[in-house]
């Protein structure tokens, strides 16, 4: 799994705010092999999603299906309210051939996105003695609460942390403290935004990933045997869907049921032979062996690839130290950075270690990158 951990997880019965008032159920949900616990006993529970650092997706594994009404998401602002948005699978997943998905309602496994530009203004606040970035749901009405085996997250800053960047340009020298602030120049948002914009320079230039990528209705065409992804390093798949000329039928997982994933070739394999669709036209094409049918691009798949980066033991720390020193030639570049530098890493000049790190994080990512077949 390439996900990463909450630091904090809580029911909350949506009463009173002391400490009973709030279930932690934190360790649960890290271990995929605890005991599954309930969410939504009511339409006045909520689930808080806390972490120390910004995040901005969460995976949820689902063991007892849940069937909710309207689900209203909410994050904290410095200004000490809770603002209703959006999340991203009601933006990203719809499907606008069919007006098919929408968002992610707690009735199986899947993901739900929380877009950096619609948290503005994203602060901290301590709940049950926990300060911390958070997000919180609830559900408008509850016929049956969703048991849930595991929740996992995405932060911003996944490949390095902050900390990481202050100490590479050695500002301990300058500053007090071990880590950028809300008051440094430039403040942990801004160093978290340039680690972002490393993370998709690294994903880009690799066709690769080292954090959790969403990946939403996914067209393939159909073949007996399977279909391979098109995104590498895949490793759960959410939804497979065969259209039948009116309507997607729904697949299940396993290899007792009708697909199953071969997380080392990115292949979904079908469990048995199975007709899908079902009328054959083909007359050129050896059907017996490849399979066909009326439609094309008949199946529409969802799912989570990526790898994780604390446990890739062959690329993870080349990954990490090129997404700080990405994130640390940033800085250097912006108008805002050169007092800081100045009696941190001025021994070699600026242009001289931009130069040299640059081109010491392409020569790592060129050994790196994937071939991408069209």
């Amino acid at each position: 799994m390439a996900g990463a951990e909450f630091d904090k997880i809580f029911n909350w019965d949506g009463v009173g705010t002391s400490s009973g008032d709030y279930t932690d159920v934190t360790l649960e949900a890290q271990s995929p092999a605890g005991t599954s616990f309930t969410l939504f006993d009511s339409s006045a529970h909520y689930l808080y999603l806390g972490h120390a650092s910004k995040f901005d997706m969460a995976v949820f594994d689902v063991d007892i299906a849940g069937s909710l009404g309207a689900l209203t998401w909410q994050y904290r602002k410095s200004d000490d309210t809770w603002v209703t948005f959006v999340p991203g699978s009601a933006r990203y997943e719809v499907d606008p051939d069919d007006d098919e998905g929408g968002q992610y309602d707690f009735s199986k496994d899947g993901a739900e996105l929380f877009p950096p530009n619609i948290l503005s203004d994203w602060a901290t606040l301590t709940i049950n003695s926990s300060n911390l970035y958070w997000v919180r749901v609830t559900a408008a009405s509850v016929a049956t609460s969703p048991t849930i085996k595991r929740i996992q997250m995405r932060p911003y800053a996944a490949y390095c942390t902050t900390k990481d960047v202050y100490e590479l340009l050695q500002l301990a020298n300058v500053l007090s403290g071990t880590d950028f602030t809300t008051s440094t120049i430039p403040t942990q948002n801004t160093v978290e935004r340039f680690i972002m914009e490393s993370q998709s320079y690294i994903d880009m230039y690799t066709r690769k990933s080292w954090r959790p990528t969403f990946v939403a209705n996914e067209y393939q065409q159909f073949n007996l045997n399977g279909f391979k992804l098109d995104k590498p390093d895949a490793y759960k798949v959410l939804s497979v869907k065969i259209w039948n000329g009116a309507s997607w039928d729904t697949k299940t997982q396993g290899r007792k049921n009708d697909y199953f994933l071969v997380q080392d070739t990115g292949m979904v394999q079908f469990s048995r032979y199975f007709l899908l669709p079902a009328r054959f036209t083909s007359y050129n094409a050896p059907v017996w062996r490849w399979g066909g049918g009326e439609f094309t691009m008949p199946i529409k798949v969802t799912y989570l690839a990526g790898r994780d980066i604390n446990t890739d033991v062959r690329q993870g720390g080349i990954i990490q130290d090129s997404s700080k020193k990405l994130a640390a030639i940033s800085i250097m570049r912006s108008s805002d950075a050169g007092t800081l530098t100045v009696s941190g890493v001025d021994r070699v000049s600026m242009e001289s270690r931009v130069a040299a790190w640059q081109e010491e994080v392409n020569d790592n990512l060129d050994r790196m990158g994937a071939f991408e077949v069209f």
